[in-house]
């Protein structure tokens, strides 16, 4: 049997208390109403996945034309071209899109989900903050369409579209490894629930346990706050006690960035003094100097294509549950070749 959505009076009824009341609480409308009450009904609310369906107050259900959009991060150039490729797909179908902006917390993220459901779209592209699909569990209840983008959803039968992170980290490392460099620094983010992420440094990890460099692997994990100081002093301690030849795997682009400019403004030569590769090119690296190794994704293409997939399900036609979006290594002037001892 098909679940009935909740409605307010289950959530009265719950929380003990009468159906005004609730409706006043989803309304924003606190006056005469206890923190112990408010938190009653807001506790229901969280164990219960209940939104309020606001059109359907008035009008039974009709398409919106309208596709929610959440990104893990709207500051991040990746993300920004992720939603362009899935606007030029949708507005020429019709559709417009909401972006929100998770701000990388899991928390944020699902407020952010629950304000779609209340805006009654018609589907939802997700680049998820978590790998586990038992947090997205919620959006079941009103079974929007839901496509998952960028970053791997674990245990769930939604389609995903992404890339083969593992892979092409792989190739990267190996090229490395291949013009003489005895050792290898990654410079990352928090891995945390990022499946992309964690795919690229499991690749690196793999190759080091194959004894591809002489020297042990060294990760230098960089917090959203450190700054430029910060982070010199973390690769100058390293790079006092190097011997032979070392380079620098900056995991994200947008951290390649500040990377960069650490290494600029401590007059740190590359690749004279240090090799430098990182994932995710914009195609700016090609534009600094020197140009950077990398490995250029496609987040143009993966937008248009997750929006595609969006588009053939709600007209009710399938689609494949993992689509993997070409990547390619772009061998630039970052690093050096030297003869293997």
């Amino acid at each position: 049997m098909t679940k009935k959505p909740l409605t307010i009076n289950d959530i009265a009824a719950q929380a003990s208390v009468s159906n005004a009341t609730v409706s006043r609480y989803l309304n924003g409308h606190y006056e005469k109403m206890s923190a112990a009450t408010r938190a009653r009904i807001q506790q229901v609310i969280d164990m219960t996945g209940f939104h309020l369906n606001r059109q359907a107050q008035s009008l039974k259900r009709r398409s919106s034309h309208l596709i929610g959009m959440v990104v893990a991060d709207v500051e991040n150039l990746f993300s920004s071209l992720l939603f362009k490729g899935a606007d030029q797909i949708l507005a020429a179908a019709g559709y417009q899109i909401v972006l929100m902006n998770a701000d990388n917390d899991l928390k944020v993220e699902r407020q952010q989900l629950q304000r779609l459901l209340e805006l009654q779209v018609d589907g939802i592209i997700l680049q998820p903050v978590s790998a586990t699909a038992a947090n997205y569990a919620f959006l079941k209840q009103t079974q929007p369409v839901v496509d998952i983008v960028d970053r791997q959803l674990r245990g769930t039968n939604w389609p995903q579209v992404t890339t083969d992170n593992y892979r092409y980290s792989a190739q990267l490392t190996k090229t490395v490894a291949r013009r003489g460099y005895n050792q290898l620094v990654v410079v990352t983010p928090p891995l945390g629930d990022n499946t992309a992420r964690d795919d690229r440094y499991r690749a690196v990890t793999d190759l080091c346990e194959e004894k591809k460099f002489s020297r042990p692997l060294q990760t230098l994990t960089i917090q959203p706050d450190t700054t430029n100081a910060k982070l010199y002093q973390q690769l100058n301690a390293i790079l006092k006690k190097r011997t032979g030849h070392t380079a620098l795997y900056v995991l994200q682009g947008h951290l390649l960035l500040q990377v960069m400019t650490v290494l600029a403004e401590n007059q740190i030569k590359i690749p004279e003094q240090i090799g430098l590769v990182a994932y995710d090119d914009w195609s700016l690296s090609q534009l600094m100097q020197p140009g950077i190794t990398t490995i250029q994704q496609q987040p143009r293409a993966m937008g248009q294509r997750v929006a595609t997939n969006v588009l053939r399900q709600l007209a009710g036609q399938s689609v494949e549950p993992l689509t993997m979006v070409e990547s390619a290594l772009h061998e630039r002037d970052s690093l050096g070749t030297f003869a293997k001892k």
